[in-house]
């Protein structure tokens, strides 16, 4: 390797790191690094080129010592040490170099400056994360496989536990920390921010923050309620609990203030789901000079009949000329009613806000929408048939579609099970007619069709991050008891969400998160003898993934003290 110097036609001198290497008998040259433009690089240091100079002598002499054979000596007969740990991961170096740049470990140090702990809160923090993304399990667990790394973990479990509380009071410092390094690592596309609700259940006695609510899994269990902003690239920006009796709606305002003073934010525009779509949500953004994009629901609201009809009639259509798309818009008003408690006045009051109305109609959305609705049918038809076998939370949906059937408020059993019931043609009929079709009401009148419709869409990231957090790093279940070792643990979930986010945002290709989890699993090594550890695995992603935080990655064969150094060798 070797530092070439490039004269641009603007006279300006561009450095990179180039390599000669042979390709079918010929001799060719390719690009190892660019660095950037030498009047620039020297605000960084006082002499680039003899900087990187000796950067390139000192890969070359790495390269070379790599190439050298060497011996290592086994013994066939030698029996392996069971007290030892004889495989460690070290796919973990890539999250962790994502962590350490996100400002954690500083926030933390504040946190805790002056308090006599007796073991490091950062370190617990950090396996937390990597056991989170790398073998999700219990905190008891996590401390059990500490040695499986080759980070340091002097703590105990006791102290693992007593860290949580600490976790739980600093998580405010903790995102506020991460989103300044974000911002300034990694940039932030805060054009439009997404927000949306879900919720975790618990096989627990109801207490303050685990509560009976509307559980999105359809679970008579108490419920934590949980909103999440994140931002147009999918990387989280806050996030919040909330007891699992809190409506939807409620949630945004709280998390929203908390964006804005982390990011110093002046406007933003809040996309989200009709669940979000209430009157003081509205009023609150459009006061506060914020916007809003939010989808209107067209089945089954009284209210709201007559743009139903405006909908669904063909009249200002413009469609794709494969006839899979269409879409029309109009401006108009949104009166929107306020309760007492939301108005400054302390009496209810109807505001009228300026708005614009998309709606569009997508072929594959109607497929999807006909698909899903044939599976609440067949549920449907068991209610009819066999009602005393079911009850709302087992046949959550499906009532809507049958007649004559009451559930009692308190249990979700069916009432009066010997009562004729009847599939209600007429409302599965008004639903199907509804197949497809989408509207998207917005206060940035400005924008165009296409502007909101993208906007809108972005909402898909949300519920993916969503199904991350409960599948590939298995938020649920919870191993803690306490509110505030809740708060904790979620906390570890979120870190370790915006890791896998980032590690999307910067590595080719945006790999999958269970993709990226998978393979740095398998970037483990066996000890061979002593101090030499055997590498076996390695792939285009995880080289993508090195390269990507700026590692080099692991070679066939390294001792521990070259695996130690790795994580501190950036390219």
């Amino acid at each position: 390797m070797y530092l070439h110097k490039s004269k641009q036609r603007n006279g300006r001198v561009y450095l990179s790191i180039a390599e000669n290497y042979r390709m079918d008998g010929k001799n060719k040259t390719r690009t190892v690094e660019s660095l950037g433009y030498l009047d620039e690089l020297e605000g960084e240091w006082d002499d680039p080129v003899s900087h990187f100079e000796e950067v390139c002598a000192e890969r070359n002499a790495r390269k070379a010592a790599a190439a050298q054979t060497v011996e290592v000596p086994m013994h066939p007969m030698r029996k392996i040490d069971m007290r030892a740990v004889n495989r460690k991961n070290v796919g973990c170096a890539v999250p962790l170099s994502v962590y350490d740049a996100l400002g954690i470990e500083k926030a933390l140090r504040n946190h805790t400056a002056g308090s006599r702990a007796g073991y490091d809160i950062n370190a617990v923090m950090r396996l937390l994360v990597v056991e989170r993304l790398l073998d999700p399990g219990s905190k008891l667990s996590a401390v059990a496989n500490r040695e499986g790394y080759f980070f340091k973990s002097d703590f105990t479990q006791d102290d693992a536990y007593r860290a949580l509380d600490v976790l739980a009071a600093a998580r405010d410092k903790v995102i506020s920390a991460m989103n300044r390094s974000i911002e300034k690592g990694f940039g932030r596309d805060t054009r439009n921010v997404f927000y949306d609700v879900t919720n975790y259940y618990f096989e627990c006695d109801p207490d303050e923050l685990r509560r009976k609510g509307v559980s999105k899994e359809s679970r008579p269990n108490p419920i934590v309620q949980m909103g999440l902003l994140q931002d147009a690239d999918a990387v989280p920006i806050t996030y919040r609990l909330f007891p699992g009796n809190t409506n939807d709606c409620q949630t945004m305002l709280p998390v929203l203030a908390d964006m804005k003073r982390d990011l110093s934010l002046s406007t933003v525009t809040v996309v989200a789901d009709k669940g979000l779509n209430s009157s003081a949500n509205m009023a609150a953004l459009v006061a506060s000079g914020d916007g809003f994009v939010f989808s209107q629901s067209i089945r089954g609201t009284k209210s709201e009949r007559a743009l139903r009809a405006r909908v669904l009639e063909d009249a200002g259509y413009e469609g794709n000329a494969e006839g899979t798309f269409k879409k029309k818009s109009w401006q108009g008003h949104k009166t929107v009613h306020l309760k007492a408690e939301d108005t400054a006045s302390g009496r209810a009051e109807d505001v009228v806000l300026d708005a614009k109305y998309v709606a569009f109609w997508s072929a594959k959305y109607a497929d999807r929408a006909r698909f899903e609705r044939e599976k609440t049918l067949a549920r449907a038809r068991e209610l009819v048939e066999n009602p005393g076998a079911y009850s709302r939370q087992t046949h959550f949906g499906a009532a809507k579609y049958v007649r004559g059937i009451d559930f009692d408020k308190d249990t979700g059993e069916i009432l009066d099970a010997g009562k004729a019931r009847e599939l209600d043609l007429a409302a599965i009929e008004e639903d199907a007619a509804a197949d497809g079709y989408y509207l998207i009401v917005t206060s940035r009148t400005g924008w165009t069709d296409d502007e909101i419709i993208d906007a809108y869409r972005g909402l898909w990231q949300i519920e993916e991050s969503f199904r991350v957090a409960k599948s590939d790093i298995e938020a649920r279940p919870v191993y803690v008891r306490t509110p505030a070792h809740i708060e904790a643990h979620f906390l570890t979930c979120y870190v370790a969400l915006a890791i896998l986010r980032l590690l999307q945002k910067i590595c080719p290709g945006r790999p999958s998160a269970a993709r990226i989890t998978e393979d740095l699993g398998k970037v483990s090594c066996s000890r061979m003898a002593d101090n030499w550890w055997l590498f076996d695995y390695r792939s285009e992603l995880t080289q993508d993934l090195f390269d990507a935080v700026g590692l080099e990655h692991p070679t066939s064969c390294m001792t521990t003290a070259q695996i130690r150094s790795l994580a501190k060798r950036r390219r």
